[in-house]
This record gives structure tokens, C-alpha cells and sequence, in this order.
């Protein structure tokens, strides 16, 4: 049986804690695709720093030389909210008879329950998460097995290593002229540049 995982987010913008998430989910669960897909407008947060064809690009870009990396923009051209229930039904009409997962950072994770049609998410797909600083782990265990408990939910909390990033701290680093190779894929820096991304701070719009 073929997995396959989804992966959405803001990606505004994409970053080495996200591509570290979804390298490390795709080998411990031994994954066949894991889907970039970046939001069109989000239910949970604020607008985009970055139109949607930007952030398009940049996962694109991030997700070179990974094989089981697809991006799609399957939110983007989809109109209104992007849930993520409406993605998960679509995915699965598409891949029948594929085992499907749902990849969220622990912050997501610990919030799941009050996403439109939660139970219909966790009826859908395994879900995959891991601690982003130490000490969570035990935290993320629990609430699975409440999700287990109460919803019959398959859930996956990773031992694995997060690069705790913040978007919100990236784009702030950005409009002050930072160079953050360290943080950003290579690619997705110079494309930052070449456009002139991020050049004010969220305070500063």
C-alpha cells in the first residue's frame, strides 16, 4: 500500500525546520510522497507576508533534490479557506487505495480538535507530529493517546529533532538585511532576494 503524506502550511516562507520535518516523518514512517502544500488563506492565521505564487515557488525550490518531495497547488487554486479537511477528501478520492497522513508541527497538533470537522480528519489520516523543544514529547504522547481514546484516532508522535524556526522571526531578519543561509534552503534565500521579499517588518506594513 502506497503513503503518502500531506504536509500544508503558510510556508511564508518555507524553511529548513519545515524540510527537516518532513525528511526526517517521511524516513521514520518509511513514506512514498509527502506533499508540499502551501495555503491559500489560512483558517488559523493571518494574511501572507508573500502572495501565493511566491511561496509556490519557494517550496518548489526547497524541494530539489528530495524525490518523495511533490508540491502542489491544489489550496491556492482552490477559492475561500483552505481547510485542511477539504484537502484530506480530495486526496483521498484521488489515491483510493493509498494509507494517508497528515503532517503538522506540535503547536498544530495540540489544537486539532478545534479544526473544522476534526473528526473527520482523524477518521481520514494518520497523524504525524514531533516535539520542537525538549521536554514535549511526553506532552505530545498524552495528547495522542487522548485523541486515541476519545476519537479512535492513528497518531504518530515522532522522536525525532525539530529545528524550532519561527516564520514570523525569518521575515523580521529578512527586512533588516540579514543573510540566513543557515536557517533558509540556499535556493530559497536567493529567490527571496531576487524578488525582494520580506522587506518590511510585520510591524512596519
Amino acid at each position: 500500500m502506497k503513503k503518502i503524506a500531506m504536509f500544508g502550511g503558510t510556508f511564508d516562507p518555507i524553511h529548513n525546520g519545515h524540510i527537516s520535518l518532513a525528511v526526517q516523518a517521511a524516513n521514520l514512517l518509511h513514506l512514498d510522497e509527502v506533499l508540499l502544500i502551501p495555503t491559500n488563506i489560512p483558517p488559523h492565521k493571518q494574511m501572507h507576508a508573500a502572495p501565493g505564487y511566491h511561496r509556490l515557488a519557494m517550496c518548489k525550490l526547497a524541494a530539489k533534490g528530495w524525490d518523495f518531495l511533490t508540491v502542489s497547488d491544489r489550496e491556492l487554486r482552490r477559492e475561500g479557506p483552505s481547510f485542511t479537511v477539504d484537502t484530506l477528501r480530495e486526496l483521498r478520492t484521488e489515491y483510493p487505495d493509498a494509507k494517508l497522513f497528515l503532517i503538522m508541527g506540535s503547536d498544530m497538533f495540540f489544537t486539532l480538535e478545534q479544526w473544522r470537522e476534526s473528526e473527520e480528519i482523524l477518521r481520514l489520516a494518520v497523524i504525524c507530529t514531533g516535539a520542537r523543544e525538549p521536554g514535549e514529547f511526553p506532552r505530545l504522547e498524552q495528547h495522542a493517546q487522548h485523541l486515541r481514546d476519545t476519537y479512535g484516532a492513528a497518531c504518530e508522535v515522532l522522536d525525532i529533532v525539530v529545528r524550532e524556526v519561527s516564520s514570523t522571526e525569518i521575515r523580521t531578519r529578512l527586512a533588516r538585511g540579514e543573510t540566513l543561509s543557515a536557517i533558509l534552503p540556499e535556493q530559497v534565500f536567493g529567490y527571496i532576494r531576487e524578488h525582494h521579499l520580506y522587506l518590511e517588518t510585520e510591524e512596519g506594513k
